[in-house]
């Protein structure tokens, strides 16, 4: 049985290897959602202690954060991205993302990439609402303060509906409504998306196809899922790039996993010995 279970691992490492990994000429796009300056930590949030070994990692090993703007410039403009890319992308913009990332970014010298829920974002003309069960969000001004050097920002819907359950007319509307609550905050945001749950309709090609079309018709130019695995340079599908969730429940061997690209075995090894 033990023989099975290693050829089977073989042939799946083999498989990935060939398909995935940053190493071989791939983009690796780390998705995170909360930071904690504390001990917490659970499936979306990291705390600093933990972050701080990220960063130094991708900085000793020579990779190089960029922004949605680099991505959008080297797919139009074949601007050449630098030796090791990689992308720090945020989920959701939670408050946290500025007290305990921010200052991250800036002693580091690391880019990030934050998709905003455009209804969460708290300014005077919505302080009165009830708190959101899903945390607390980013001020006005404290996007704004990010966008000056080390963040740039994306479209994450109005309300975190998920793209999978809504029509094409659904998704037409909140795309509008959101670019249009960001535009009247002032908060400067990339032509870009990232699908809510990592999720898209997975089951109808044609409407599948058709949501793109949509994309491209409210001038979103870059679309982002979670699969976990790593998009070979050039990028085949603008509206179809892969990202790899980074659990605070990682162990740092795990997350340097991540970002080869080879997070999918280390799943289907934890799955086989369960």
């Amino acid at each position: 049985m033990i023989y099975i279970i290693l050829a089977f691992l073989i042939v799946i490492a083999a498989i990935y290897i060939i398909k995935m990994g940053a190493a071989f000429g791939g983009l690796p796009v780390l998705n995170y959602h909360k930071i904690s300056s504390g001990n917490n930590a659970d499936f979306l949030t990291v705390n600093t202690a933990e972050l701080r070994k990220h960063f130094n990692y991708l900085n000793k090993m020579g990779y190089t954060t960029i922004f949605i703007s680099d991505v959008l410039a080297h797919i139009e403009q074949k601007k050449p991205l630098p030796a090791k890319p990689v992308m720090i992308t945020l989920d959701d913009g939670y408050r946290d993302n500025y007290t305990s990332l921010y200052p991250l970014l800036k002693e580091y010298n690391i880019k990030a990439n934050i998709f905003l829920v455009g209804g969460f974002i708290q300014s005077p003309d919505n302080k009165h609402q009830d708190p959101n069960p899903m945390g607390e969000f980013l001020f006005v001004h404290e996007a704004l303060e990010m966008s000056k050097d080390m963040v740039e920002f994306g479209l994450h819907t109005y309300s975190h509906q998920s793209y999978s359950k809504l029509s094409l007319p659904e998704i037409d509307a909140d795309l509008k409504k959101t670019k249009e609550r960001l535009q009247k905050l002032g908060i400067p945001v990339q032509p870009c998306h990232a699908y809510t749950f990592g999720a898209y309709n997975q089951k109808d090609d044609n409407k599948r196809q058709a949501m793109f079309e949509l994309l491209q018709q409210n001038d979103v130019r870059l679309a982002f899922r979670v699969s976990n695995w790593v998009d070979k340079l050039p990028i085949q599908n603008n509206y179809f790039v892969s990202r790899i969730h980074v659990s605070g429940l990682f162990s740092f061997f795990t997350f340097k996993v991540a970002v080869w690209g080879f997070i999918k075995i280390i799943n289907r090894f934890e799955k086989i010995m369960k």
